[in-house]
């Protein structure tokens, strides 16, 4: 691009500092629109164990590594549902399944706004979506989970 300009201008026009949250003066972008590139450096390299060929979720000698799998799943969330699925011990309140089942999460308050309920984290609970269902028919009994289960 630009054959009869100079490596100088070529440098100023399309690299700098334009990812404001890092210390790095080469970044490829464009200062007009604020846009750039992303570079490999900046982020972590995750290593992931592959499953072992035989390998079952249903395997009792397997159930932590399953349990520690299904757990990094909730990277996925937005931080403020990450931190209500590590409280509750990344278990459904209502099934005390995974969380992590493949079903849709809903938040749900513990204490309902038309009673004064807050919408902080301390009064939300991760459920999943039939779960949720059960909760407000009036037929379900609705509990927390116990205590041995969140430690």
């Amino acid at each position: 691009m630009h054959p009869n300009k100079s490596d100088k201008w070529r440098q100023k026009r399309y690299w700098g500092r334009l990812n404001l949250d890092r210390m790095d003066n080469w970044v490829f972008g464009s200062k007009e629109s604020n846009k750039h590139l992303l570079k490999f450096m900046w982020f972590n390299i995750e290593r992931h164990t592959q499953i072992k060929g035989t390998s079952s979720p249903d395997d009792p000698e397997l159930r932590q590594y399953w349990t520690k799998r299904e757990r990094s799943k909730s990277k996925t969330l937005e931080p403020s549902n990450q931190k209500i699925a590590k409280r509750q011990n990344y278990l459904c309140p209502v099934c005390y399944e995974s969380l992590f089942n493949g079903e849709t999460l809903h938040r749900h308050h513990i204490t309902p706004r038309h009673q004064n309920g807050k919408n902080h984290i301390a009064n939300l609970q991760l459920v999943h979506y039939y779960c949720h269902q059960q909760i407000h028919s009036h037929r379900f009994k609705y509990s927390p989970l116990p205590e041995e289960v969140l430690i």
